[in-house]
């Protein structure tokens, strides 16, 4: 019983690991590429990559809405990658405390101007 209720307690005082990793996928209006553009969040060191996929002449970019989440579609940030299909994936390093929620959805636009396009994927969300 002693076993037993030393065991109880360590499991007690074990810290909980919730967080959870994100990929979402923006979607492509050319033909011959499954997606535009893909981001990911890594919820150990909370680092969001952002892919572009496809040649079609637009930037690939990632909306992000951090915990508190905002209405109507409504987000924190933007990360852009301007690098091309044939580019390298722009990463960047955020500091969000343990625990709190994390959503990305992922689309394509134009990095000179700051216009993103109408074609966006999924949000989806995770927790850092």
């Amino acid at each position: 019983m002693t076993i037993a209720a030393a065991a109880l307690i360590g499991l007690a005082q074990s810290p909980a690991s919730a967080a959870t990793d994100v990929t979402v996928y923006g979607p492509s209006f050319k033909s011959g590429c499954s997606y535009a553009s893909t981001g990911h969040f890594a919820s150990y060191g909370e680092t969001f990559t952002v892919y572009d996929k496809c040649a079609d002449g637009w930037s690939a970019v990632v909306k992000v809405d951090v915990a508190p989440y905002k209405a109507n579609g409504g987000y924190d940030y933007l990360i852009w990658n301007p690098n091309g299909a044939n580019g390298s994936p722009v990463s960047v390093n955020k500091s969000i405390a343990e625990g709190v929620g994390v959503c990305l959805q992922a689309g394509s636009g134009e990095y000179s101007t700051g216009e993103t396009g109408g074609g966006w994927g999924n949000w989806s969300c995770g927790e850092a």
